[in-house]
């Protein structure tokens, strides 16, 4: 006999059966029930494959940018004497008590709290600037101030593992920084970086009233940027919802860092919005690739190259609209692309070739005719 089955709504139809009817319809028609559980090769043939394109930007040129230069001074220029733990070290010495290995080790590692807060402050501000732009660290720095002097006043804030005197110390620092009274200037849609400009640039191309996406960003306190810059861009304000979905770097063994103050909010009902429409772009870090269940997309933008394989192949299962879109940044002094990426592009082009060798082999085998001594024909479904 022959059976031909290629329609998912018989699938449908099928799976709802009882078992025993299904060996019944086996027996009297001598067939072979097919189930999606087993075939799966009509459903990969329809898992839409998004078209892989590259990014190029350039990255952000150097220029005197006073905040960010006077933060990183702050660091580079620490007074190790005048910290809280190097005082207290002091003190414990002229109550005569053995403190001198600990003396050594501060002094030749220049390792103390308010010095590697200092230090992580400065370094995500500086790597701010060169992703994202100049008007979105000054915004970054004001706000990390601002919410760490509301944390110290705050009895009941997530200092209470600070000491009093590390607290007074950091912030008397970071006040001396030239904070302006705006913290977000009027001209930031005109100090933006060369690649956030070119992820406006993609957006407002791709942009269509049914449109959905996801964005990669590497850090959280990016994402906060991105959704303040995409939310208020003329470009973008109006033809997007934004919203935002970032893991927690925060651990209950940890002291609280500022450099992590900056959050974005309102993230549980976020994938809920998305599945509905009512949000359309979400930007997201690396805890959105896998583990989460979220609808799929018309494009996906990796603000960052994936760093291996399984994150790339992860995000791409992410856009599975038809004619969907991966677009992964690069910037321009990758032209030639080091090894790794090499390697990496390698593995993704086999990737891609095996799951289309699978697809048509299983494709192949299952359009094998089934032959015997019956057929069974139906004249009309109607």
């Amino acid at each position: 006999m022959r059976v031909a089955v290629a329609s998912s709504k018989l699938y449908t139809s099928i799976s709802v059966i009882d078992t025993n009817h299904l060996r019944q319809i086996e027996d009297n028609l001598n067939a072979v029930t097919k189930t999606p559980k087993i075939h799966r090769s009509e459903l990969i043939r329809f898992v839409h494959k998004p078209q892989l394109l590259k990014v190029p930007y350039f990255v952000m040129d150097p220029r005197p940018f006073p905040l960010l230069d006077a933060l990183i001074n702050l660091h580079d220029n620490y007074d190790i004497n005048s910290d809280p733990w190097v005082v207290e070290l002091f003190q414990r010495q002229q109550e005569g008590r053995n403190v001198s290995g600990k003396m050594k080790n501060v002094f030749m590692s220049r390792k103390t709290y308010c010095v590697e807060q200092l230090k992580r402050f400065a370094s995500k501000a500086k790597t701010m600037y060169e992703e994202i732009g100049p008007s979105a660290t000054h915004w970054y720095i004001h706000q990390t101030v601002a919410k760490f002097e509301k944390m110290v006043g705050n009895s009941n804030s997530q200092l209470l593992e600070w000491t009093n005197g590390e607290k007074d110390h950091l912030l008397k620092l970071l006040k001396t920084l030239p904070l302006s009274g705006d913290s977000y200037p009027q001209t930031s849609f005109n100090d933006l970086s060369p690649k956030v400009k070119e992820l406006i640039k993609i957006l407002v191309r791709e942009a269509h009233k049914e449109v959905t996406g996801l964005v990669f960003i590497e850090q959280r306190v990016w994402v906060a940027a991105l959704e303040l810059i995409l939310s208020t861009h003329p470009q973008t304000k109006d033809r997007f919802s934004i919203g935002t979905f970032v893991g927690t770097s925060q651990s209950s063994k940890r002291r609280t860092n500022i450099a992590d103050l900056v959050e974005t909010e309102n993230q549980d009902e976020i994938l809920d919005d998305f599945r509905t429409g009512k949000t359309n772009i979400i930007l997201a870090t690396s805890v959105l690739e896998e583990g989460i269940d979220v609808s799929s997309c018309h494009m996906v933008i990796c603000f960052e190259r994936p760093k291996n394989l399984k994150s790339f192949i992860q995000r791409r299962g992410r856009a599975r609209k038809q004619e969907s879109k991966y677009f992964i940044f690069l910037p321009h002094s990758d032209g030639q692309a080091p090894e790794k990426w090499e390697t990496l592009e390698e593995a993704m082009k086999a990737a891609y070739l095996d799951d289309m060798r699978r697809v048509e082999e299983a494709y192949e085998r299952e359009l094998v005719e089934e032959h015997g001594d019956m057929i069974y024909k139906v004249p009309s479904t109607g």
